[in-house]
């Protein structure tokens, strides 16, 4: 991460505990389908940092309509667009162009 948002209303002081979430905001759109489908066979489930805000993501299609990825730390909604059960299960790779970190209370944490 290059950038971290902080919520002002609740700043924590130093030394003081506070939650993250993690979203990626964009992806690449210009992976094909056999990038997506063939770049995993290590089966992994992991964010790779490249440059940046850029990571490559490694994860398992847990969910269709809309697709989401578990990779390990972060679950990534519409990778990809699929209403064909059979990609559950399947491990995939692609590009996240840019990963947010922002600072969020422990109920929005939660959620």
């Amino acid at each position: 991460m290059d950038e971290f948002s902080i919520d002002e209303r609740s700043t924590p002081g130093i030394g003081d505990d506070f939650d993250v979430e993690i979203s990626a905001s964009l992806l690449d759109d210009d992976e094909s389908w056999e990038t997506i489908f063939s770049g995993n066979p290590e089966r992994r489930k992991a964010l790779d940092h490249i440059d940046g805000w850029s990571y490559r993501a490694f994860g398992e299609v847990i969910a269709i309509d809309p697709v989401v990825v578990d990779c390990g730390m972060i679950q990534i909604p519409e990778v990809f667009h699929s209403n064909d059960s059979r990609v559950i299960g399947e491990f995939v790779a692609f590009t996240i162009t840019r990963l947010d970190a922002t600072q969020c209370t422990t109920q929005e944490a939660e959620r």
